[in-house]
């Protein structure tokens, strides 16, 4: 028998982040981590927000091991077109206009697991590689029993705390029974690392488009750029070594990809049927056994703590790889979860706390969701519904969660986002303007104006994104955008129940 205080089922992101943050609160702590891969394989999640960027270099400090192997992230830069344009300068453009403020990256996430997990040996945790979990009895804090397979034997191990930062095998939600899918929006994914990828910023793209390339102050390339249409869009990240990350995640309500052949195949035949993703990818080539795809991306767990044990990271819960912020979720409840049990191995109760860490996962995963997700896919291929999002969504987002963990590290850190009641009020007030937002996206899609303005548009935002109360100037630019877009939305018929669904009339493979 054997014997820790805390065993974290799970060594990548989330489990090595718990374990460092537990050791270095508590260097006595006893801690084994499991993990059962030889080795960390590249998964999605390679491109940072910035309450994960603040978490890895204010909470974890891991300036250096960031700046050496990995990318600066120059933002979020969409691009739209429409059917019969081939132009890659007449694609409407939406991003910053100058360098981003605070350090966000584009990550390989097999790279930044594997120094994460060395870190956290290093800070005096255990590991036990490969190894496997086989089953686990979890009566309560100190008698928690699990067998583990490892070299070989079947050992059997106590453990005070059990910690699940399984990622997607989500081994004790699975085990409980507690895992459910997010039916309202049942989003899939595919995607793929390439080589010989051509850079939106090299003298080959740039040479005959002057105007275009001395169009904004900042490098095109660095950016986590998105292709949009209307149930769809599609992720283009670079990383350190040369390749680039490229997916496809769509609503299956509202759109079908490319059918026939393999994964690559039919993503890249999708990325090339867009001006940009044609000019980038026209001539690249997938790398070998580096093609994934999920159905069914968003999920979570109804019970994420109880006495003795805790879920963490991709393991209690994902949404939407849109905005990048599974990152942040994962630092979320990294170290809320290691807050608490770092209390509960110093002898005091913690019965108060498992509780309300409970419904706080709940309710803030319902809130997030509910405000930036639900029903996107409706609009997000519109410019003109886009810009309004773009605005509203990321001026809600620095003025709150970012300016919040930067000015309140411990505490908010401590807290998931949209607790309390101003967190309350502003996902209210993102649940509208969304809902709002995608009526008139199938207002127009009914009306056959969808995507009207995607043309010959340039919409950056030149006094960029910083967490404080500056960004109120760019939510009511938003708002202004929005009520626009609500005005020519008073003009157009309300779409029949047969005529919203995109299933009414054919989907191009790129709008």
């Amino acid at each position: 028998m054997h014997e820790y205080d805390v065993v974290v089922i799970g060594g990548a992101f989330s489990g090595s982040a718990f374990g460092i943050l537990l050791k270095r609160a508590l260097p006595s702590a006893r801690v084994l981590v499991v993990e059962s891969r030889t080795e960390f394989d590249r998964k999605v999640g390679e491109s940072t927000s910035d309450v994960a960027g603040c978490f890895l270099t204010k909470v974890l400090r891991e300036h250096a091991h960031l700046h050496r192997h990995h990318l600066p992230k120059q933002g979020l830069r969409l691009w739209f077109t429409t059917p019969e344009n081939q132009d890659l300068t007449r694609c409407a453009e939406m991003g910053s206009h100058f360098q981003v403020r605070l350090a966000t990256f584009q990550i390989d996430r097999a790279v930044l697991d594997e120094h994460l997990l060395e870190t956290a040996c290093t800070s005096g945790c255990e590991l036990w590689r490969p190894a496997r979990v086989k089953s686990a009895d979890l009566p309560g804090a100190g008698a928690n029993v699990l067998e583990i397979e490892h070299q070989g034997r079947l050992e059997t191990v106590k453990a005070k705390w059990v910690i699940d930062a399984s990622g997607k095998a989500a081994f004790l939600a699975r085990k409980m029974g507690t895992l459910q899918n997010l039916d309202r929006h049942p989003t899939n994914s595919m995607w793929v690392r390439f080589a010989n990828v051509r850079d939106l910023d090299s003298w080959e793209v740039v040479k005959d488009r002057p105007a275009w390339a001395d169009a904004v102050r900042c490098p095109r390339q660095t950016a986590t750029n998105h292709l949009s249409g209307r149930g769809w869009w599609c992720w283009i990240i670079p990383l350190k070594n040369g390749d680039v990350s490229a997916g496809l995640t769509w609503d299956p309500r509202l759109f079908t990809p490319p059918q026939g052949g393999s994964i690559p195949e039919r993503l890249k035949q999708h990325l090339c049927a867009h001006p940009v993703g044609r000019e980038m990818f026209e001539n690249a080539t997938p790398v070998d056994g580096d093609a994934r795809a999920y159905s069914h991306l968003p999920y979570y767990s109804t019970k994420v703590m109880g006495d003795g044990w805790a879920i963490i990271g991709d393991a209690a819960g994902f949404m939407d790889p849109l905005y990048s912020q599974g990152l942040d979720y994962c630092s979320h409840t990294a170290y809320a979860v290691h807050t608490i049990v770092k209390t509960s191995l110093m002898g005091q109760c913690v019965k108060a706390d498992i509780a309300d860490y409970q419904e706080r996962f709940l309710v803030s995963y319902m809130r997030w969701f509910e405000a930036l997700y639900e029903g996107k896919y409706h609009y997000i291929g519109d410019a003109d519904l886009m810009w309004a999002a773009f605005l509203l969504d990321l001026s809600t987002y620095f003025m709150g969660p970012v300016r919040l963990v930067y000015d309140h590290t411990d505490f908010e850190f401590n807290r998931l986002p949209y607790h309390g009641p101003a967190g309350a009020f502003f996902a209210s007030f993102m649940k509208f303007y969304n809902g709002r937002l995608r009526v008139i996206g199938d207002k127009r899609w009914a009306a056959g104006t969808y995507g009207k303005n995607n043309l010959d548009r340039l919409l950056t935002l030149k006094q960029g994104f910083a967490p404080n109360t500056k960004m109120v100037s760019v939510l009511f630019q938003g708002i202004r955008v929005w009520l626009r877009a609500e005005w020519g939305a008073l003009f157009l018929p309300s779409p029949s129940a047969a005529a919203a669904p995109a299933t009414a009339r054919p989907v191009p493979a790129a709008e």
